[in-house]
This record gives C-alpha cells, sequence and structure tokens, in this order.
C-alpha cells in the first residue's frame, strides 16, 4: 500500500475464488469452437493467465483475460460465446472493479474476460504493446496474439485477483527488461487523463517486492513517480469541493515545491489556471467516477 498524509491506494481487486483450473489443451479447444461460429475474423490479445499457459509458464489458468481493439469486436465475440453455450454470471461486488467490458462463462465454469482497449479502467493495451505481441496461431476468424512477458507483468501490476502476485514473481524470475517496462509506464502515464495512475502499478511491485525478497529495476524511480500522481490525485480531489489558489494548497498539504507540481498538472491538461487560482480542468472526467471504482482514497482526520 503506499500512503501519502494519511492517504492510502489500493489496487483493483478482484476476489473470485474458484477450485476449477483449466490448461491449455481445454483454452486451444475453446478457441477452435470459437472459430466455428464467429461470422467475422476478429484478432484478441491474451494479457493474463491463458498467455502464460500458451507459453508454457503454467500449467493451468480458471480465466482468459483477453483485449480486443474495438465495441464491434467485443460484440462479435459476445454473440460467438452465447451461441457456444455461454452466458453473463453473477458478478461478485469486488470483480466489478476490474470493470471488463463482458463477462462470459460456460457450464464447466470457464470465464472469459473481455477489454475494449483499457483494464481496470485504467491501462490500455497501447499501440507498442500490441506491435510487441506475438501472434501464437491464425484461424480462418480468429487470431489468437501474446503480449510480451513485461505488459503482462504491468497489466497483473493493477489487479490483486488469486495468485496475480505469485505470476507476477513467476515473471520476473524469466528476466523481464524492466527498461522496456519503465518506457511503457511512463508513456501510460503521460498519456492518461486520470491522475494516480503508477500509484496502482507500483502497490502491485512493492507487494511483490516485499512477499519474495527481490531488487526491482528502477523501484525508488516508481516509487517517486506514484508519489507524485498521488499528490496530484490529492489535488484534485481539493478542487473538487472548489478552486484553490497554489498557496491555498500548500497550505494543505505542505509539500515542497507543490508550484512546479501544479505547472505538471497544468500541461497536462488536468487542472487550469485563472489568473492565481486553480480549478479542475472541465475536459478531465470525474476523477472518482473513473478512477474511484477501483480505488480507495480516505485521509485520517
Amino acid at each position: 500500500m503506499l500512503c501519502f498524509h494519511g492517504v492510502s491506494i489500493w489496487t483493483c481487486s478482484a476476489a473470485w475464488w474458484c477450485e476449477d483450473m483449466f490448461d491449455r489443451k481445454y483454452l486451444k479447444n475453446e478457441i477452435d469452437k470459437l472459430d466455428g461460429v464467429l461470422t467475422e475474423h476478429i484478432k484478441l490479445y491474451l494479457i493474463g493467465g491463458g498467455s502464460m499457459s500458451f507459453q508454457n509458464l503454467k500449467d493451468a489458468t480458471k480465466d482468459i483475460d483477453v483485449v480486443v481493439r474495438s465495441e464491434n469486436d467485443m460484440n462479435l465475440l459476445k454473440s460467438a460465446l452465447a451461441q457456444m453455450g455461454y452466458s453473463v454470471p453473477a458478478i461478485r461486488g469486488p470483480y466489478k472493479q476490474m470493470q471488463a467490458s463482458a463477462i462470459m462463462e460456460n457450464k464447466d465454469g470457464f470465464r472469459w474476460d473481455i477489454f475494449v482497449n483499457v483494464v481496470c479502467g485504467g491501462l490500455k493495451l497501447s499501440d507498442a504493446m500490441a506491435d510487441r505481441a506475438t501472434n501464437l496461431f491464425s484461424m480462418d476468424r480468429v487470431s489468437i496474439n501474446m503480449i510480451s512477458l513485461e505488459d503482462i507483468f504491468i497489466f497483473k501490476s493493477i489487479t490483486s485477483r488469486e495468485r496475480d502476485r505469485e505470476d507476477m514473481y513467476l515473471l520476473f524470475l524469466q528476466g523481464l527488461d524492466f527498461n522496456q517496462i519503465r518506457d511503457e509506464i511512463t508513456w501510460q502515464n503521460d498519456n492518461n487523463m486520470s491522475a494516480a495512475w503508477v500509484a496502482f502499478f507500483f502497490n502491485g511491485l512493492e507487494e511483490v517486492v516485499e512477499r519474495y525478497s527481490i531488487v526491482i529495476p528502477f523501484f525508488d524511480e516508481f516509487h517517486d513517480t506514484a508519489y507524485s500522481d498521488m499528490l496530484s490525485q490529492m489535488i484534485l480531489d481539493r478542487l473538487e469541493s472548489g478552486s484553490a489558489t497554489v498557496e491555498d494548497l500548500n497550505r494543505n498539504f505542505g509539500v515542497d515545491d507543490i508550484e512546479k507540481h501544479v505547472e505538471s498538472m497544468i500541461q497536462k491538461k488536468l487542472v487550469t489556471k485563472n489568473r492565481v487560482v486553480l480549478y479542475k480542468s472541465w475536459l478531465l472526467p470525474n476523477n472518482r467516477n473513473v478512477i474511484g471504482q477501483f480505488t480507495e482514497f480516505w485521509q485520517n482526520t
């Protein structure tokens, strides 16, 4: 957990506990069936345990997380899965925080978690991630692509489902390119209108470091970026109640060099400035709606 002046941040979590596990043969069989009922060709990106299973890093998984690049592809996939006997399951509260665009489950308990470009309302399947992905196999109407191990590590960092931290450690042991992870996190942070995004990533990173006593490259840098993003979130929370001057914010948070931080927020269009008064940018979506669904912020009194 990352804390800042009494504020704590938690990652996107999902507590869906299930005993059923499915091996790569089962996954391949379901994809074969899918190819037989799809009406148009779609491209799927595997981002979680399913991808690790096909790369022989896991013997089995209990679901398959896939990203598609358009709403049309998601609708085609949902329709095909429905023809295969899948239906929408009852979803427990915490699992809703994953913000999947669709969830489908069959009678065996095998589940598809489907996302359109964005996972947990924050992490995007970037063009760089798509370029790094490798094609596992292609059929008449479906192409299965595996994102890189580095990108799976990033996706798993923002969730806390069963075995996610274990999977992150397993991925770490493969010898990840943390320069690539650093570049992707920097891009995601620079191109995400929601503040505090890196804090979600860092929280998962910190849990793995503490649990397995490993050394992560750029750990301190990730911490400092997450710390900065949390300050941005706190400033946005403060501006929810009305405009404020830089001096007001300095009194509220007691942070050195807050003016420089505010200038950075203005450049990212998170806030706007009218002479000396700051406002939350009207271009920014309601941050509590965007981020609050998979984070919890509170301040001690």
